[in-house]
């Protein structure tokens, strides 16, 4: 076993099984062994981003951010990870907000996530039970595995740490927005999408749907749901004002900001408003 499958085991053993979330949160966020200590980006690790699409991704957040409020002077970048967009808002106030750290508190600005609620701690729940994590004594070593039974048709997901991220947002500032892109679906399309839950691994570019494996060494992710994550903004204060394709978003920006877009990069403008375009989601929140 990896030093960080001996610890989650240790923890299993002390306090019977681990709720899913927790067991994620061990496997990411570890701060020795976690996944995110690696180097998971990019052609040689796991999996891409919109923000190595530079400078193209950073040119579209920052020409969005500028339709939003033309004066905005400060844009904060929440889960900023290797802080891609710093170069983009060369001229403004860039704020890297890394994680557990605290949001500064700003009077006006622009606050903004790529792909930081997906990776959010997750439960399952079946017919109302949270499933659990355990630890397996096997011929060779110890494995992990599900209990009391692995996710079945019909399986739920929650975040327990969302709403307290949208709060935190939304106390850091007196008036501006909250732009949140990010996968995701919406409920009424969930069981079909998804009967047993979107729980992924990634490996090499690779999705792989056993999340328990080998901890540590491959990403964990699942889908936002919109659903829930606008009726958590509502009830912290925000004003959700529109939710739509990263395609959408770009293109209500007008022909003169994609062909600026396009002359900054052919290749990535095409990723950005083809590949990533219809699996990404714009979700922008305000508050006056």
């Amino acid at each position: 076993m990896s030093e960080l499958a001996r610890k989650i085991a240790q923890r299993i053993e002390s306090e019977g099984p681990l709720p899913f979330s927790v067991f994620m949160e061990m496997v990411l966020y570890d701060p020795e062994h976690g996944y995110y200590c690696g180097q998971p980006f990019g052609k040689h690790g796991d999996f891409y981003t919109a923000a190595q699409l530079q400078p193209v991704f950073g040119a579209y957040v920052r020409a969005l951010a500028a339709a939003l409020d033309p004066t905005f002077s400060t844009f904060i970048d929440i889960g900023a990870g290797r802080e891609d967009l710093r170069e983009s808002f060369d001229g403004k106030s860039y704020v890297a907000v890394h994680r557990d750290r605290e949001i500064p508190k700003t009077k006006t600005a622009i606050l903004f996530s790529n792909e930081l609620f997906d990776a959010l701690p997750v439960d399952l729940l079946q017919d109302g039970e949270l499933l659990r994590v355990s630890c397996v004594v096997g011929e060779h070593e110890k494995t992990f595995a599900w209990h009391p039974h692995p996710p079945r048709d019909g399986v739920r997901e929650e975040r327990p740490s969302s709403r307290a991220c949208l709060e935190r947002a939304w106390s850091s500032i007196e008036d501006g927005h909250y732009i949140v892109i990010d996968y995701g679906y919406l409920q009424a399309s969930f069981a079909a999408r998804f009967p047993q839950a979107s729980l992924m691994s990634y490996r090499k570019h690779v999705a792989m749907n056993d999340v328990l494996r080998d901890p540590g060494t491959q990403d964990i992710t699942a889908h936002v749901d919109w659903d829930r994550l606008m009726n958590e903004a509502c009830a912290v204060g925000w004003r959700v004002a529109s939710l739509t394709t990263l395609r959408a978003s770009m293109l209500s920006l007008g022909p003169e900001t994609l062909e600026a877009l396009y002359s900054l990069g052919n290749t990535q403008f095409r990723t950005l408003f083809f590949s990533f375009g219809e699996s990404f989601d714009v979700l922008i929140l305000q508050k006056k």
